[in-house]
């Protein structure tokens, strides 16, 4: 069990290091806004026309949480709104030219964190790196297991 618990602490301490970073890396772009805005565009950016409520899904948040975030990112002129014309009652996400500029920004400061996380390590190591984490979620996320 010590083992497994040391696994999690240092699971811990590389995601409070990450959001350090990315928030650091964010701040001069986002001022005013925070890490999870930043997350929230590269979402949409990704996912052109998607929902608030599909993000919600998405990230397992609050849906009045992931409201107040994009209020605030349409406020900062980053995110528009629009009326899916399939269903009127929803509204479709994308990014605004200035929210496309900075979600690239925010791309490339990403891929600089993960370069940096990831110096030292064979291509090997880091496709074997990706495998474990997915399993690990995956583990996480099943309902079929339960070691209580």
């Amino acid at each position: 069990m010590a083992q497994d618990q040391d696994v999690l602490d240092l699971l811990q301490q590389l995601t409070v290091e990450l959001r350090t970073q990315f928030f650091q890396q964010l701040t001069p772009a986002l001022p005013g806004l925070t890490a999870m805005h930043g997350r929230l565009l590269l979402m949409i950016a990704n996912r052109t026309g998607s929902t608030a409520q599909q993000l919600t899904e998405l990230l397992k948040r609050d849906k009045a949480q992931i409201t107040r975030l994009l209020n605030d990112l349409q406020q900062s002129a980053l995110v528009l709104r629009q009326t899916d014309p399939t269903d009127g009652r929803r509204q479709l996400l994308q990014l605004s030219e200035q929210g496309q500029q900075l979600a690239a920004e925010l791309k490339t400061k990403k891929r600089r964190i993960a370069g940096k996380m990831l110096v030292g390590l064979t291509a090997l190591q880091q496709q074997q790196m990706a495998e474990l984490l997915t399993q690990m979620h995956l583990n996480l996320v099943r309902a079929d297991i339960d070691l209580a």
